[in-house]
């Protein structure tokens, strides 16, 4: 007996609510009736909801094919094709969030199995690219050839050369319309990204842009000269210049009104934004830091030691309740990411390490050969990179490896990535990015 003929639309409807996904799709197929109660997007937000794709509404990442000059067939293509539903006119159309959950459940099995297309080689610095950001539709590098370049993410074309640096571009970001260069000569720029118009320069530090941050409205610095300084966009001014620094400035990070800057001094300074005051001052337990992420729960770092370190945020920098060491690597960390489960390291040991938050090891990963370079984590999805070309996808609730990506074209030492691209800059001269892409 069909229950939806007997109860009350509501009852019906609260029944369905429970029923799985995988449930739904096979109950779509017994009948006509019984597949446009499963069409509902009642049904379907929720279960995109629980596993974090609300925002593929919205952002357009998978509603957006791009447009290269390439092709890739059989089991290596990523190409999405939806049901046609032209052929059966008297079906209503599968409903909007039902779409969202099948184009992203087909993109999670094109990072489980392998499938992407290697976009051809984006080409036009003379020497190598030091640095690379993306706003999700735009990218920008910068070269020692004196250039930063914006490419269109979904075409690899390039649409602006910026040239009027008089020296090599160090670091660049991309946000909010804009790109921003730090420069060898000192000098921070600015310029639109949509016509690539020359704004503004940003003056004041004495030696080579080193790292910048920049959050739409506030840019953060760091120079050579061992300072850090913060700036209004709008006011195009210094608004506080942060010394305390005894050596170069090793890494640079921001988030909201907090900085947290290391140096090859052996100390992680924490700096609040508004004030320009250095609220904390941490020693990098006598290693050289190589890496470092924070947010409000925990700062974290590895370095020259092979440690990674994890600080209870909310603690006193001498609290050893509030500290944990993970030991276990036997050679430099270079790189390392967190979420609000695990902490993942990668190491010249070629291994990488995914930690819990009391310095466990629970996994250690071996298929890198070399050192691990860069770690992207995205829900149970690490992808990392390294030496000889290596891309590798595993899945760190399982501990498990994916796949390897063997069609990576050009060594890596910077990457962008996000849920349908791994974007990668060659340490080689003439510089050249690479676009992989899931989707």
């Amino acid at each position: 007996m069909d229950f939806t003929l007997i109860l009350p639309q509501e009852l019906a409807e609260r029944i369905f609510s429970y029923i799985s996904a995988a449930d739904l799709f096979r109950i779509a197929c017994c009948n006509k009736v019984w597949r446009e109660w499963s069409n509902s997007d009642m049904l379907w937000q929720p279960l995109c909801a629980a596993q974090n794709w609300i925002h593929f509404s919205t952002d357009g990442q998978l509603f957006t094919r791009g447009q290269y000059s390439c092709s890739s067939t059989g089991l290596s293509s990523p190409v999405y094709k939806g049901a046609d539903m032209s052929k059966v006119p008297s079906l209503t159309p599968i409903c909007f969030w039902k779409e969202v959950y099948c184009r992203a459940a087909y993109l999670q099995q094109n990072w489980a199995k392998g499938r992407y297309t290697v976009v051809p080689l984006l080409r036009g610095h003379r020497k190598r690219v030091n640095c690379l950001d993306c706003d999700g539709q735009y990218v920008v590098s910068g070269s020692d050839d004196k250039s930063a370049r914006v490419w269109n993410l979904f075409t690899a074309h390039c649409l602006h050369v910026l040239d009027v640096h008089t020296d090599a571009v160090t670091c660049v970001v991309i946000k909010n319309d804009y790109v921003l260069t730090g420069c060898a000569d000192n000098h921070i720029r600015i310029f639109r990204v949509q016509t690539g118009v020359f704004m503004q320069t940003l003056m004041g530090h004495s030696a080579s842009i080193e790292h910048l941050c920049f959050d739409g409205h506030r840019v953060l610095s760091a120079s050579a000269d061992r300072t850090l300084r913060v700036w209004t966009l709008e006011l195009g001014c210094c608004k506080h210049v942060l010394t305390g620094h005894e050596d170069d400035i090793q890494l640079l990070t921001m988030q909201d009104t907090l900085a947290v800057s290391t140096s090859w001094d052996r100390y992680i300074r924490m700096w609040d934004l508004e004030t320009g005051n250095c609220i904390k001052s941490l020693s990098s337990q006598n290693q050289v830091v190589h890496c470092c992420q924070f947010d409000s729960r925990f700062l974290i770092f590895g370095g020259s030691e092979g440690l990674v370190v994890i600080i209870e945020t909310g603690k006193e920098p001498d609290d050893v309740n509030g500290m944990h060491r993970c030991e276990g690597h036997s050679s430099d960390v270079y790189c390392l990411v967190f979420n609000e489960k695990i902490v993942c390291s990668g190491s010249a040991d070629s291994t990488i390490r995914v930690w819990d938050f009391t310095g466990k090891c629970l996994f250690t990963f071996y298929e890198h050969i070399g050192v691990v370079r860069c770690l992207h984590l995205h829900g149970n999805r690490l992808v990392s990179g390294g030496d000889r070309k290596k891309i590798v996808v595993w899945d760190v609730q399982a501990g498990m490896l994916l796949n390897v990506v063997h069609r990576n074209p050009t060594l890596l030492h910077k990457w962008w990535v996000n849920e349908t691209r791994i974007i990668t800059a060659s340490p080689e001269s003439p510089g050249t990015l690479t676009i992989l892409s899931y989707w």
